[in-house]
């Protein structure tokens, strides 16, 4: 293989697939069965296949847009409910709800057809984003939230799934770019489109953006996507919905475990101590709910079992599957708390305003969907085994937050800390490409569908655990350092509403800020040591013969 004189334009060719196309040789052809082969599907080839693959890298934009857009608007939407306190649970019970049901809406849409099951989820997101911005209280923005990541976590699933069956094989490096390009193009866009509107309008408009858009994908959807996708044009029989074959147990257990932890962590996060019995009590309980979960999916995982397990136990017993969820767990630790508290800590501790604060995060953001298609390129046109390039990406995240564990308490020096955000978020986009690339590689054929919702869904419960507890440690820390020199009532203030930092005597405001910037620093260190076991995890992926991307 020549890898001599490649040029930039063939690198990013090769990352994002080749997107010229024959015409079909039969005048009524928008079908294409792939030959010389048994393979069971009927790919879609022209201008309908370009429509559809840029309907479905729009949804997932937007899904994922409502996971970072958040992060700049979040202080205002706070200081407008005087409920800062309760922060993260905007952030935590979407993740909750998204991550809960990936699995089962990709097996829904096994049975019930990709089409109807993906317009369903698409509706659902939209009018629960409606919801959102219409909501006059923090619990009626939350209970909104929940529902909107259920939709938005069916939308994810069964996307990525049609995204998968709408190419045959030799191309799945040009969907995983895209379906991962996508994601991390949303999850880049969001802090700026959040601090522009947050800033020029109100944060409503964060969520009521959303509708439009949605019901315009879901109507292109209706009328180019065939009924019976993928399978349109071929004799097959149809199976009907057999609720048997669900595995609602499994999803209950998961979805119960999940909110019981993020519960009692959450808890720990509106000031109670650790101590407390409203903590402690949701997370004992919730371990004992995981080990009946993973009991349950030992269980349904038997040859004569009906159901189909959200996460088979095959799985577990895949070496390299159980190290791609360990280090999609890992990575999305870091990408989703990154990008949800660097801009409260600069609104908070630098008095940034929702603006300034997305543009400070710009490097960060903008190196994921790099990362994306460099892993892409370098894997696919370089032909380096993507586990090399998921070890580098591990190293740049752990070196990024090192540093970004030290901030100064004073106001920062912008330049090294963007050089800080770089490092950081390249490594946060490898770490989506690899996984993305990987998983079609290391299951079966039946379970990609399942596989590519299970790295997502690790990749999200990473993100709502480390949310969650970071900043349980980080507010419990603040109100202890805070208690000696604030008043009760002071600090109870400043826990409500960020603004009120403005109204205390001026003499302790930098000391306030101060203060806010240490707890981000112990958040950060947090955060680090999830970065080191991501490192940790490629070993579980190691092989003699190390995979490589065709």
């Amino acid at each position: 293989m020549n890898l001599g004189h490649t040029s930039i334009d063939d690198d990013f060719e090769a990352a994002l697939g080749e997107w010229s196309y024959s015409p079909p040789k039969e005048n009524d052809a928008s079908m294409q069965s792939r030959e010389d082969n048994d393979d069971e599907f009927n790919y879609i080839t022209g201008w309908r296949s370009h429509v559809i693959m840029a309907t479905l890298g729009l949804a997932l934009f937007l899904v994922n847009l409502e996971l970072t857009i958040i992060g700049t608007a979040l202080v205002s939407i706070t200081n407008d409910f005087n409920d800062f306190v309760r922060a993260s649970w905007v952030v935590t019970v979407y993740l909750i709800t998204y991550t809960s049901r990936l699995v089962i809406w990709a097996k829904i849409s096994d049975h019930m057809g990709r089409k109807g099951t993906y317009i369903i989820c698409l509706l659902l997101f939209s009018i629960f984003a409606g919801g959102c911005g219409a909501s006059q209280s923090m619990v009626q923005l939350i209970v909104c939230r929940a529902f909107q990541g259920l939709g938005a976590g069916g939308v994810y699933a069964v996307a990525i799934a049609m995204l998968y069956e709408l190419k045959p094989p030799q191309k799945l490096a040009q969907i995983a770019a895209v379906s991962a390009g996508a994601a991390a193009l949303g999850n880049a866009l969001g802090p700026i489109w959040g601090g522009l509107i947050s800033e020029g309008s109100t944060w409503r408009w964060v969520f009521l953006l959303n509708v439009p858009s949605g019901v315009i994908a879901a109507i292109v959807v209706f009328f180019i996507i065939p009924s019976d996708y993928p399978y349109q044009g071929l004799q097959r029989v149809k199976h009907r919905l057999d609720i048997r074959t669900i595995d609602i147990t499994g999803a209950f257990l998961m979805f119960t475990a999940l909110a019981l932890l993020i519960s009692g962590l959450e808890q720990a996060a509106t000031l109670l101590r650790w101590t407390s019995a409203t903590v402690i009590a949701p997370i004992c309980v919730s371990a004992v709910v995981w080990v009946a979960f993973f009991a349950s999916q030992w269980y349904f995982t038997h040859p004569r079992s009906r159901v189909e397990p959200v996460f088979p136990w095959r799985f577990c017993q895949s070496r390299e599957m159980m190290g791609l969820l360990v280090n999609s767990f890992m990575t999305g630790s870091v990408s989703i708390t990154c990008i949800i508290q660097l801009p409260v800590r600069y609104q908070t501790a630098v008095g940034a305003s929702p603006l300034q604060a997305g543009v400070r995060l710009l490097p960060f953001v903008l190196c994921g969907p790099l990362g994306v298609i460099i892993t892409a390129a370098i894997c696919k046109n370089r032909r380096v085994p993507p586990i090399y390039v998921g070890l580098a990406g591990s190293i740049f995240q752990m070196l990024g937050l090192i540093f970004m564990s030290r901030s100064p308490p004073e106001t920062p020096n912008w330049s090294p800390l963007y050089g800080i955000e770089v490092l950081a978020g390249m490594g946060m986009g490898i770490g989506i490409g690899i996984v993305t690339l990987l998983t079609p590689y290391v299951v079966e054929k039946r379970d990609i569908a399942v596989a590519s919702a299970a790295g997502t869904q690790f990749r999200f419960l990473g993100s709502a655990f480390v949310v969650s507890i970071t900043t349980a440690v980080g507010n419990g820390w603040i109100r202890d350092q805070l208690s000696g020199s604030l008043t009760s009532s002071q600090i109870k203030g400043i826990f409500e509403s960020t603004a009120s930092i403005s109204n205390l005597p001026k003499q302790v405001q930098p000391m306030v800020r101060s203060t806010f910037v240490e707890g981000f620093n112990l958040e950060m260190h947090i955060v680090l040591g999830f970065a080191v076991a991501s490192v940790l995890s490629i070993a579980l992926m190691w092989r003699r013969d190390q995979i490589r991307v065709d």
